[in-house]
């Protein structure tokens, strides 16, 4: 696990600096771009695992990509900060094309628009998060190979590589009752797309719902849900709402891990103390969340891996797989110390 110090020192900023801006401190003064050189530093060195590291020579010769593969993403560069975890899963799609000696073509939407005449330049397409049905047909009939990851539209058509949000708060949940709590709050977002019948944002929420009620114990008093898209600052300004009408729950589900964070500010501003007076749980275990104060209990999903699985299922098709496939990785519970725990047993690991 990388450490603030080694991050500090590959940026050439301070460790005051860096612990500031993977903490969302909105009052630092820093550019743009030195901060998004710490969150992809950050999500770089924490990721960094011996199979991905190869012996490098000045006198290689430069080979020929065999193939280019354009990526698309469905935020903007702005919202990738704020939430990490796409962030990694971009980083785990260049290192696989950099492994595999694919040439990767980043194309960006202008004026809400996608750069379709670019499409006839590349042999397959990955799209990162949840796309329009109308947008994943376009992509599909423009570019032969398409793997979406985060999402699965069209199974039959397209391939994707998904995690399974249900059993990812099915974990946090049977957690929480395992220590005792009653009184549990779920703080999130909306993310809003007029061709699904739903929010695609309450998956994790609709998850929440269901679980705590087939046990009663939910109650909407403990749920705060907000329009905008995973910030760090939605979360800050729901908890100060909970906490004017003083109906806190004992713990709080975050949407992610940057709502969590935003979250944990609120709380210390308020006077209160993590987690013996409120205890807090968040989603997707972005390296930041080692970093908070204090730790972060959260659910790791293996988000660097799910964009190396991307390009693998591209390979397989230039290898003449013709079977759609759908990939679902597991999730892990990672215990630490935002969340009271009554026993030391749990159904994840502990980082103590």
């Amino acid at each position: 696990m990388a450490t603030l110090k080694e991050i500090a020192e590959k940026v050439g900023v301070s460790v005051a600096t860096v612990s500031r801006v993977l903490n969302y401190d909105e009052t630092l003064n820093v550019t743009p771009e030195k901060r998004k050189m710490i969150f992809e530093v950050a999500e770089e060195l924490d990721y960094m695992t011996p199979r991905n590291k190869k012996k490098s020579s000045s006198s290689k010769k430069v080979r020929i990509p065999d193939h280019r593969i354009g990526i698309i993403h469905f935020i903007s560069v702005e919202e990738e900060l704020a939430d990490p975890y796409y962030l990694s899963i971009r980083i785990g799609i260049e290192r696989k094309c950099q492994e595999l000696n694919y040439e990767l073509v980043k194309l960006y939407q202008t004026d809400g628009s996608y750069p379709i005449n670019k499409f006839t330049q590349i042999d397959g397409l990955i799209a990162i998060g949840k796309f329009s049905t109308e947008d994943a047909r376009l992509f599909k009939s423009n570019c032969k190979h398409v793997v979406a990851v985060d999402s699965s539209p069209f199974e039959e058509e397209i391939d994707s590589v998904v995690v399974d949000v249900d059993i990812a708060m099915k974990k946090i949940l049977t957690f929480a009752l395992q220590q005792g709590f009653t009184k549990i709050g779920f703080f999130g977002w909306h993310e809003k797309y007029s061709d699904y019948r739903t929010y695609l944002g309450e998956k994790r929420y609709t998850a929440f719902v269901e679980f705590l009620t087939e046990n009663n114990l939910f109650n909407q008093d403990y749920v705060y849900l907000d329009a905008a898209y995973s910030q760090s600052r939605g979360g800050y300004q729901l908890f100060m709402e909970a906490f004017a009408k003083d109906k806190l729950p004992e713990l709080i589900v975050a949407g992610n891990d940057s709502e969590a964070i935003g979250v944990m500010k609120a709380i210390h501003d308020s006077g209160l103390h993590i987690p013996d007076d409120i205890s807090v749980i968040g989603m997707n275990d972005i390296p930041i969340s080692r970093y908070t104060y204090p730790p972060l209990t959260t659910i790791k999903f293996q988000s660097e891996f799910m964009g190396e699985t991307a390009v693998d299922l591209l390979r397989e098709r230039f290898e003449q797989r013709t079977i759609p496939k759908k990939v679902t990785l597991p999730s892990q519970l990672i215990i630490r110390e935002s969340c009271r725990i009554k026993e030391a047993r749990g159904e994840g690991s502990q980082e103590r």
